[in-house]
């Protein structure tokens, strides 16, 4: 069992760590509006606009996790010549991100996820709708001959990989195979999130698939009982070559399988209050990585990634966490428990 005290020796080292992000660099936009009355054209809700913002997502909101647990961060991928891709580089750029490996595209119309937030006065916005804007990157083979050699470029100043493929092409498994293999051969350490190509990546470090994309690549659901899940945990291990999985399962909390090892869950963290979920997976991977690059073993990494989810849940909109706030969450931190899970059924 890992003690508070290992783990809090494990974030004094975040500071010393260089990870590569190859990743979608997403805009999430926020729209805000305050809403009192229904269209009389449709049945639907009038918003009068108050505020928008523009926050880095997907790939580099793990950039901007990285650099605010105090770690160097160092991007490849592309983005737009437009105002959504200069708003995401500007902010990671404040945030001390290494920007050499982004390609800005001339025409090209940065991924940006929008989302609608409505509320009456002096009450809390809620999310309504999502509009997800974005196109296939270009049909160019010298783009991903650049992106190929700023990836290999970035990782001879690192020993961590993180790839955060949120299914925009851009993130090929071609690409990234013969980085992972000279990272691994380096004993360096390699995460993975992937929306619907998880299975394309392999031999990894870890893989942090959530409950949807574990049952997509199982092609049946979950189980309650700790005894199936343990198998469907090994299953994916294989399918996907890694050492490791942590699965994310939302408020059932996460369930870790390493090879030779028995399953253990690490139950959520926090209150059960919580503010907004977009970008906790990100958060997750980004701990994640880490934690093991900092000497953590999977356990603990996977316990810090917990708590760093479980304290980013409760921050509106697309957020980061830091080691001093991680820290503050160990003093009322639970260990993680082996080949146990809470069942919602009386039967596995």
């Amino acid at each position: 069992m890992t003690r508070a005290d290992d783990l809090r020796a494990i974030l004094r080292r975040f500071n010393q760590q260089r990870v590569v992000v190859y990743g979608d660099l997403v805009a999430d936009e926020f729209c805000y509006g305050r809403s009192n009355r229904v269209s009389r054209e449709a049945p639907v809700l009038i918003l009068e606009h108050t505020s928008s913002e523009i926050r880095p997502g997907g790939g580099a909101n793990s950039l901007s996790n990285l650099a605010d647990l105090g770690a160097k961060a160092i991007a490849v991928g592309i983005v737009g010549d437009d105002e959504n891709g200069r708003k995401v580089l500007s902010q990671l750029d404040r945030r001390g991100v290494d920007l050499e490996g982004v390609i800005t595209i001339p025409g090209y119309r940065t991924q940006t996820k929008t989302r609608i937030l409505a509320g009456a006065p002096h009450t809390v916005s809620q999310q309504v709708v999502r509009i997800d804007r974005g196109e296939p990157p270009p049909k160019d083979s010298t783009l991903f001959l650049q992106l190929s050699r700023r990836l290999s470029a970035a990782a001879e100043r690192t020993d961590g990989l993180l790839i955060a493929d949120y299914g925009s092409g851009i993130i090929r498994p071609d690409i990234a195979a013969p980085i992972v293999s000279r990272i691994r051969d380096a004993k360096g350490i390699v995460t993975i999130d992937s929306r619907h190509a998880l299975s394309d990546f392999g031999g990894c470090t870890a893989a942090t698939p959530n409950q949807e994309e574990a049952e997509e690549l199982l092609g049946e659901p979950l189980s309650d009982g700790a005894g199936t899940l343990s198998r469907q945990g090994q299953i994916l291990m294989e399918k996907l070559a890694t050492d490791a999985v942590v699965l994310t399962m939302g408020s059932r909390g996460m369930a870790l399988f390493q090879k030779g090892r028995a399953m253990e869950t690490v139950p959520v963290f926090g209150t059960d209050e919580v503010a907004d979920v977009t970008g906790a997976g990100d958060t997750v991977i980004s701990t994640l990585t880490l934690g093991l690059l900092s000497g953590a073993d999977l356990s603990g990494a996977a316990q810090l990634a917990s708590i760093a989810a479980g304290l980013v849940v409760m921050k509106r909109g697309t957020a980061t966490v830091t080691v001093a706030e991680i820290d503050k969450g160990l003093e009322t931190w639970q260990p993680a428990q082996t080949q146990t899970l809470e069942r919602r059924k009386p039967r596995d």
